[in-house]
């Protein structure tokens, strides 16, 4: 018998990233002001971190060397552990059930579940929606929380945000749950509807990795590189450039 050598141990990913001169990355492209298409062009606060995680990884602006994957919630985690994407910016909440399946980075924003209603709403707590249809978006945490704050309501599931607020407009669901960063986006393009003051919740967003001992060099960059965008106050201007100011803790 021989033993393995160390041509055979797996390459880092990260060699393997700078080989190849490219890095894909899943993001949401439904998910305004985090990701979303506008003149037919990804943009939005995921779009700006992941950039410059690149651009530190490979000391270059070079777009090119990104290749954005849009993906849906539920797509998220099986894209990533499947390799159809290096990793994720994605409004992507850590939380205790997805830490066994991937690893996480450092956050780079917090945000909080908030439920969002029209105008002449009559509700105005999570508690008051037993009995009565929610969406959520299916893949997200909006669905455990509505089951711990409203064990009685009926969840709706959606695919997507867009979809969620149909349901919401067409008078489907009485409210949308989900995290406020993302139903202050649906605002700024539909008024008539309001966000209740309360917050279910803490997400943290970082982005997502394969749980894997070769990914271990790319986890590291990519924590560098949020720890620079947070020191050099990089991250404060993406987050002045997309995020309604005086409305979103952070």
């Amino acid at each position: 018998m021989t033993g393995c050598t160390k041509k055979d141990e797996p390459k880092d990913i990260l060699s393997s990233i700078k080989e190849k001169n490219k890095i894909v990355i899943g993001v949401k492209d439904d998910s305004k002001p985090f990701g979303f298409v506008q003149n037919n062009q990804l943009k939005g606060f995921d779009i700006d971190v992941a950039k410059y995680i690149v651009s530190y990884i490979f000391k270059s602006n070079d777009e090119s060397l990104i290749e954005f994957i849009p993906l849906k919630p539920s797509e998220r985690i099986t894209a990533l552990n499947t390799g159809k994407v290096d990793i994720l910016v994605a409004t992507l909440s850590i939380n205790e059930r997805r830490k066994e399946v991937i690893d996480f980075s450092k956050p780079y924003f917090e945000s909080g579940q908030a439920l969002m209603v029209p105008n002449g709403s009559r509700i105005y707590a999570i508690d008051q929606l037993n009995n009565k249809p929610v969406a959520v978006v299916l893949g997200t945490t909006g669905e455990k929380t509505v089951r711990t704050f409203a064990p009685n309501a009926i969840s709706v599931g959606a695919i997507n945000y867009k979809e969620a607020f149909e349901l919401l407009k067409n008078g489907a669901v009485e409210a949308i749950l989900a995290d406020d960063s993302l139903l202050y986006g649906i605002m700024a393009d539909n008024p008539g509807y309001k966000i209740l003051s309360a917050r279910y919740t803490k997400e943290y967003y970082a982005v997502g990795v394969r749980k894997e001992k070769e990914n271990e060099k790319l986890k590291n960059q990519i924590d560098s590189a949020i720890e620079k965008m947070k020191n050099t106050g990089a991250l404060q201007k993406i987050n002045s450039k997309w995020i309604p100011k005086n409305k979103i803790r952070t």
